[in-house]
């Protein structure tokens, strides 16, 4: 090579090395910024002052005996949530079975109507509690508050409502999925054994789902709120319901196969676990395209506790 190229790819390895330093700085800040903020950016709660089941007349109209509730965490956060029954006597419990319904993670409690009318019109009443930071819940949103959510909902309806866990129906749509997962690994593992897990449109991992979403990232270096459902499904004893849609481009589809995949094959009852994939259905339009199918799912499973005491077939 000839002075003058040697100067030249020279020059051009030098320009190289500090481009390729300025984009792993730039990629080094991008990294730390979304390790600060992910909470930011994972959560999406929507504060209100006061939600009064009392001023949602749809509500009070399906469910005549709701009511509010506002429950202490372990961690001494106060949550706030609805109680909605059909009637306050003590004996509807024996005919109406409970779900404990943890909501996706965009809003509050409020923006759930049409769940609650699904649960309703599968012949059950329904535990509605807000997370940390969301609706007029206190604290802060955190994978370890949403836990304790969950276990203080439980707690509730066993010390205060009187419920058996065998007629305790545990379900969650997306994030809520997760916690649904959680409190029906936690009750199994003591012997609390409830009546079903129902998970709706939930992943396997948050890591799985953050990383489908962010491929460049270090996901698994940096995610702070894991949430390893697919870990704890496998404790979970009782009967095992997962929908989910295959349109769905928030979490993928694949990512509720896993973690039904993970979960025992039969509950201790020795009922078969079950998948129902919702046809041409996304992230959000679960209801109203796929409310038939949900809707004679969950009318299948509340009429088996009302004969069994636990989802059998």
């Amino acid at each position: 090579m000839t002075d003058s190229e040697v100067k030249f790819a020279f020059r051009a390895n030098s320009v190289v090395r500090r481009l390729l330093r300025g984009l792993l700085i730039v990629y080094t800040m991008v990294t730390v910024l979304f390790g600060f903020l992910q909470r930011q950016l994972l959560y999406a709660p929507r504060v209100a002052s006061s939600l009064s089941v009392s001023d949602f007349h749809d509500l009070t109209a399906i469910f005549p005996a709701a009511t509010d509730l506002e429950v202490t965490c372990a961690s001494g956060d106060t949550i706030c949530g609805w109680l909605l029954r059909k009637s306050a006597d003590p004996e509807a419990v024996a005919t109406r079975p409970l779900v404990i319904y943890f909501h996706g993670n965009a809003g509050n409690r409020a923006s759930r109507g049409e769940w609650y009318e699904t649960f309703d019109k599968a012949g059950a009443d329904v535990l509605a509690m807000d997370y940390h930071g969301y609706g007029d819940s206190g604290g802060t949103m955190t994978e370890e508050a949403l836990e304790r959510t969950a276990d203080a909902a439980w707690k509730y309806a066993l010390e205060n409502l009187n419920y058996r866990s065998s007629q305790i129906v545990i379900a969650g749509t997306s994030l809520g999925g997760a916690a649904a997962v959680y409190l029906a690994s936690q009750q199994s593992e003591s012997g609390n054994i409830p009546a079903a897990l129902v998970t709706i449109a939930t992943f396997s991992s948050m890591v799985d789902v953050a990383r489908s979403h962010y491929p460049w990232l270090p996901v698994n270096a940096i995610l702070v709120d894991r949430y390893p459902s697919i870990q704890r499904i496998s404790r979970v004893s009782c009967p095992v319901v997962t929908m989910h849609g295959d349109n769905d481009a928030v979490v993928q589809q694949q990512f509720g196969l896993r973690l039904f995949d993970a979960a025992p094959l039969a509950s201790s009852g020795n009922v078969e676990k079950k998948w129902i994939n919702l046809r041409n259905i996304g992230h959000n339009n679960l209801l109203p395209n796929g409310r038939k199918s949900i809707h004679r799912e969950l009318k299948r499973i509340v009429a088996a506790v009302n004969v069994h005491g636990s989802a059998l077939d």
